[in-house]
This record gives structure tokens, C-alpha cells and sequence, in this order.
């Protein structure tokens, strides 16, 4: 099959899966129903879902819809090995009725802490699936006692149901069109730095620097998905780069890096195109894509391209992506360089922050050193799973 065929198959199932997307974010969407179930079951007073990432056995919080008197849990993960409750459920594939949470005062983990301070009594966890794969869970939180009754939880199953389809679907279309585009450019040979284990991991060092910095900028835990999932995308411009540059042993001259340079505004081209021709504008946070691909080489001194951006006039979400990319472009190799270690990989970024990149999120990946090292650990060249 020739690369125009690959990418008009590509293409038709796109524009197919574009038909089911809205325009309201799955947090909305979760919002929308709480209010609606609220009304036929007042002591609901929480809707929340957490994701699992099964490469790293992790789960982190994804959407919560909370009434006005509970203080959010946001930007919490953990491994599920460590809540053997839910790894149960997980196994089991069926949902856990806790009618008196006081049976799990023992429990130390993070969430049980919160569930205690924030005074909730009762608790309805169902799994969320997808072809016989593990997505996340569900939880539906009171502080009353037994409120989940045969007759509530028959009701709420059928919500929880709706809500897995919602987040099933939003991430499908998202990541539908993340792996599109990924085929295609291997499909175009781009065989620099966009090896699936880099993209594996930049997009996971990306979404914990979200995650770490989020709350500060207003945003919540679907912000962090969301550029863990177009974070891939960065370099998709690259399509268009001569192998006699992208893979080049050495430096380029300074026509060369004018060239290169150039894969930042075929990469908006090639995203603006497929948002317009697969009606993809009333996805949620679609203008992140656009400002990852366009932006992701902008420095916070003003010295990147293409626009020669600064400080605050840079997206967010480039300069998250930025400092994902830069250090792990350091620590792997290159055609034109051996790999960093580690170690100089986060000596270089603390260097480098203020004056090129983004403060906050080198002090994000600095503090999350271990969980940096795990993901660099797991996602070596050869396998990848994004």
C-alpha cells in the first residue's frame, strides 16, 4: 500500500469517527449528569473518574464532578498494585458497593485520607472497559450511609455506563487520530527522533509536568491528558524534512536549520488541514494541538522560532511539551550525538531554565525524578505503546 493510499484510509476512518465527536468536554459532560442525577439522588454528592495506565500499572485522576462543599483531589496518582481494592475490581470487572466507608478506615492510601477528610460515608466504584481492556473507574461518593440501595445502584449503573461511553469515546477519537498520524509519518520514513519509545516517553513526562503545574494555571486533570495525548504530535511537520537533513550525522549549516525549521509550519498545515476536512473544530481542546506543534520551539527568552515567542506569549502547553522534548532529546541519541545520561540530561535543563525554557515545569520534572527515571526505564527503542 503507498503512503497516499495509507493516508486516505487514514482519512476515511477519521472523518467517520469525526461524526460522533461534541463539542462539550468530557468534564462538562460529567458535570451535566451529576446535575441530572442529583435530581433523582441528592446524597450523590461526587462523580469522579480516574484513568489506568497499563504500561506504567498507574491510575490518575482524570474528570470529577464535586458538589460546592468538597475541596477537589486533582493531579493524584499511584500504582494500582497499591490499592488491592480496586485491583479486585479490575480483575473482577465487577462493581464494589461500600454502604459504610468507615470498613476502610484502615486504609492509608491518599484517597482513603481524602475520602475521610472530606466527610464521605458511602461509595459505588464501577470499571470502566473497553474490548476487554482496562480503562479506569468510575466513583459515585455520598456522606450518607447506605445510599447505594439495589434500587440506586440499578440507576446508577446505567449512568455509569453513559459516562464510560463518553470517556471511551472522547479518548478513542483523540487517540484515533494521534495513531493516524503517527502511521503516517512513519509511513513518510521519519526516522530522527520520532522512535515510539520517545514519543512514549516525552508524552508521559509531558503529562506529569501537567500534572504538576496544572493546578497553579486553573487547569484540571483532562488538561494533562489531553497534551499526554497530542504531545506525539509535536514534530509532525517532520513529514516534509529531506533525509539528508533529518538524519545528517553533524551539524547543520545555517541553510540546513532554515529548512529544518521549517517542520513547525507544515506541521500547523498538515493539523489545521485535518481539523477542517474531518470537522475535528468542535473537539474539546483542539486549539492545544495547534499550539504544541507551532509553538513547541519557542524559548522563553525569545530566541526559538518561529515567531520568536516569550515568556507568557507562549502556550502553556507548548512550553510544557518544550521541556518534555528538550530533556528527553538529550538523554536518547541522536544521528548526530550520543545520548546524555541522566543525570547531565537534568543538570542541562536546570541550566536552561528561566532563560530557554519554562521555570515551573524543570522544577516539575527536578521534583519528579523518580517518576521520570521509572518512565525512562520502561520505554526504551524498540517498544512502544502510546
Amino acid at each position: 500500500m503507498s503512503l497516499k493510499d495509507s493516508w486516505q484510509e487514514f482519512a476515511a476512518s477519521a472523518a467517520r469517527q469525526a461524526s460522533n465527536l461534541h463539542i462539550a468536554s468530557v468534564n462538562d459532560k460529567v458535570r451535566d449528569l451529576h446535575q441530572r442525577i442529583h435530581q433523582r439522588h441528592p446524597a450523590i454528592a461526587r462523580i469522579a473518574v480516574a484513568l489506568y495506565d497499563p504500561e506504567m500499572r498507574r491510575l490518575k485522576t482524570f474528570v470529577a464532578s464535586n458538589d460546592h462543599v468538597t475541596t477537589p483531589l486533582a493531579g493524584y496518582e499511584c500504582t494500582i498494585d497499591d490499592v488491592p481494592s480496586l485491583l479486585a475490581i479490575a480483575r473482577s470487572g465487577e462493581a464494589r458497593i461500600l454502604n459504610d466507608l468507615s470498613t476502610i478506615a484502615g486504609s492509608d492510601t491518599v484517597h482513603s485520607r481524602w475520602l475521610h477528610h472530606e466527610g464521605f460515608l458511602s461509595s459505588l466504584t464501577l470499571p470502566i472497559r473497553h474490548n476487554e481492556q482496562l480503562l479506569g473507574f468510575l466513583f459515585f461518593d455520598s456522606r450518607e450511609r447506605d445510599v447505594f440501595t439495589d434500587q440506586v445502584v440499578a440507576d446508577l449503573l446505567l449512568s455509569g455506563h453513559l459516562i464510560g461511553m463518553i470517556v471511551t469515546q472522547e479518548l478513542a477519537s483523540v487517540q484515533m487520530l494521534v495513531g493516524g498520524l503517527r502511521l503516517a509519518s512513519q509511513f513518510a520514513h521519519v526516522r530522527d527522533l520520532e522512535t515510539g519509545a520517545h514519543l512514549d516517553r516525552m508524552a508521559r513526562y509531558a503529562r506529569l509536568i501537567a500534572r504538576e503545574i496544572g493546578p497553579a494555571h486553573g487547569k484540571t486533570d483532562d488538561y494533562a491528558e489531553n497534551i499526554f495525548l497530542f504531545a506525539a504530535l509535536h514534530d509532525i511537520g517532520k513529514v516534509g524534512v529531506p533525509d539528508r537533513i533529518l538524519l545528517k550525522p553533524g551539524k547543520l549549516d545555517d541553510a540546513e536549520r532554515t529548512e529544518m525549521r521549517q517542520h513547525v509550519v507544515v506541521g500547523l498545515r498538515m493539523a489545521d488541514r485535518l481539523i477542517s476536512d474531518f470537522g475535528l473544530d468542535t473537539l474539546a481542546n483542539i486549539g492545544m494541538l495547534r499550539n504544541i506543534v507551532i509553538a513547541h520551539h519557542e524559548r522563553m527568552d525569545g530566541s526559538g522560532y518561529p515567531h520568536g515567542l516569550a515568556g507568557d506569549a507562549i502556550p502553556l502547553e507548548a512550553r510544557i511539551v518544550a521541556t518534555a522534548d528538550v530533556f528527553d532529546a538529550l538523554a536518547c541519541a541522536r544521528s548526530y550525538k550520543p545520548a546524555w545520561t541522566l543525570a547531565n540530561a537534568f543538570d542541562e535543563i536546570e541550566r536552561m531554565s528561566g532563560a530557554q525554557l519554562y521555570a515551573p515545569t524543570v522544577k516539575a520534572l527536578l521534583d519528579c525524578r523518580p517518576e521520570v527515571e521509572a518512565i525512562y526505564q520502561r520505554f526504551q527503542d524498540g517498544s512502544h505503546t502510546l
